[in-house]
């Protein structure tokens, strides 16, 4: 035990070893009550210029690398727990193989060790998104969203796509939105009503909640 903790924490292994410990301490908090569960749980907003044809959903690549690793279905630190373990299991995989392992030639087989585990992540949360699509199909079940008041957490115009929130008794919920008319913008903080959903896309439509902000 002692000996796998000197090697946690030896040149370059340092780095996956702290943000595990991150991890661990963010989990621990969530168990004894001291954090709630979707603190970091945000949504990643790209502010670009973007004039995108009605009905068709353009992402940058920063939001695809996103959906590459399905945050936004799952919960985002659930995606980041499982990189972090995959990130120091390998860590420590490649300490023990009876290679040189230090100075540059660590700092060089991060690289390689980073996109394995982004790769493993991708494939241990993909089987987690039934699940989770499931409980969030649970929770809109016992509302109805469409007409409800919702709060806009990032700024989006006509074409984008954004992220709003329902508050409620509880635990808020969180949806993705369009704005219904050409050249209309939403600032975030803005209410806006929601109308409806489009099924096939998974997103609502709302207008904004005119004289509040």
């Amino acid at each position: 035990m002692l000996e796998l903790f000197k090697l946690s924490i030896t040149g370059i292994n340092i780095i996956p070893s702290v943000l595990l410990g991150i991890i661990v301490l963010y989990w621990l908090s969530v168990i004894i009550g001291a954090i709630d569960i979707d603190l970091f749980d945000f949504d990643l907003d790209l502010d670009l210029d973007l004039d995108i044809p009605e009905g068709e959903v353009i992402t940058s690549p920063f939001h695809g690398f996103l959906a590459f690793l399905n945050v936004g279905e799952i919960p985002f630190m659930i995606v980041l727990s499982v990189f972090c373990l995959s990130l120091w299991t390998i860590s420590m995989i490649i300490a023990v193989l009876p290679i040189v392992s230090e100075g540059l030639i660590n700092a060089i087989l991060i690289i390689p060790n980073i996109i394995v585990s982004l790769f493993i992540t991708k494939a241990v949360t993909h089987p987690l998104k039934g699940l989770f699509k499931g409980v969030m199909r649970d929770v809109e079940s016992d509302i109805k969203i469409e007409g409800q008041l919702c709060t806009l957490l990032s700024d989006i115009k006509y074409g984008r796509l954004g992220q709003a929130e329902i508050e409620r008794l509880g635990s808020s919920i969180l949806i993705n939105v369009k704005v219904q008319e050409q050249g209309e913008t939403l600032l975030k903080g803005d209410k806006a009503i929601v109308l409806k959903k489009v099924e096939d896309r998974s997103y609502y439509i709302i207008k904004k909640f005119e004289g509040v902000r």
